[in-house]
C-alpha cells in the first residue's frame, strides 16, 4: 500500500507533535530518555515514522532546543516590553533571564548544555539562538542612547549574557555552596556591570539596577 501523502500542514503539525513528546520524554527523564522508539511509542506511530522527519536523535535534539530558545526569547521579550525606563530595561531582561532558568530548569539545561553539535550544523537553531542575544544588544543599545551606558553595545551585552549565564549555570548545577543566593548575587553583578560601562549618568543608572 503506498504511504499516504500529508498536506505541509500536516507534515508540521506530526513534526510539531514529536518535539512536544520529546521535550516530555526529556523533561521526565533527561536526555538518555528520549530515542526514536519510545517516541514513536508516545505518539502511537510506528517506529520508522519519526525518521522521516528527524534524520537522527541529534536533529530531534536541535528542533527540541529551538522550541526552548524560542519560548526563553518570548519571556525576555516581554519582560522588556513590560519595563519602562531605558535603565529597567536591564533589570527586568535579567529578572526574567533567572526566572526563565529557575522555572524552566529542565529546558534552559538543554539549551545551554555543552554536549551538543555545533549550533552551525542546524541554521534553525543558530537563528534562534540568535534571537535572544539580539534582545539584549537591542535593550543596553537603549541604555547607551539614553545616557545611562557607554560603549558597543554587543560588547557590554555580551558582558551582561556572561554574567547572567554564569549566574545560572551554577544555579542549574547546584553549584551555589558558598553562602550567597542568585537573588542576594544577582543585583551586586548587574551593578558591577553597569558601573564598568558608565555613561554621563552613570550613578543613577546603578542606583536604578540595585
Amino acid at each position: 500500500m503506498p504511504r499516504m501523502q500529508l498536506t505541509p500542514g500536516e507534515e508540521q503539525a506530526m513534526r510539531r507533535r514529536l518535539v512536544d513528546a520529546g521535550l516530555a520524554l526529556y523533561r521526565a527523564g533527561g536526555l538518555e530518555a528520549v530515542s526514536f522508539r519510545r517516541l514513536a511509542d508516545a505518539t502511537g506511530i510506528s517506529h520508522t515514522l519519526p525518521y522521516r522527519y528527524f534524520a537522527d536523535k541529534d536533529a530531534l535534539l536541535a528542533a527540541m532546543r529551538c522550541t526552548c530558545v524560542r519560548a526563553f526569547e518570548q519571556v525576555l521579550r516581554e519582560s522588556v516590553v513590560a519595563a519602562a525606563p531605558a535603565a529597567a530595561h536591564i533589570r527586568s531582561f535579567a529578572a526574567a533571564y533567572v526566572g526563565y532558568a529557575r522555572r524552566c530548569t529542565a529546558d534552559y539545561l538543554l539549551i545551554f548544555t555543552t554536549e551538543q553539535p555545533s549550533p552551525a550544523r542546524y541554521p534553525e537553531l543558530l537563528a534562534a539562538r540568535q534571537a535572544p542575544f539580539e534582545l539584549a544588544v537591542v535593550v543596553v543599545q537603549a541604555t547607551i542612547d539614553a545616557g545611562l551606558l557607554v560603549g558597543n553595545a554587543r560588547l557590554v551585552a555580551h558582558q551582561f549574557w556572561v554574567t547572567l549565564h554564569g549566574l545560572m549555570t551554577l544555579y542549574t548545577a547546584n553549584q551555589l555552596v558558598h553562602g550567597c543566593t542568585v537573588d542576594e548575587l544577582l543585583e551586586p553583578l548587574l551593578g558591577g556591570v553597569m558601573a564598568a560601562n558608565a555613561g554621563a549618568h552613570g550613578s543613577q543608572s546603578v542606583e536604578e539596577v540595585s
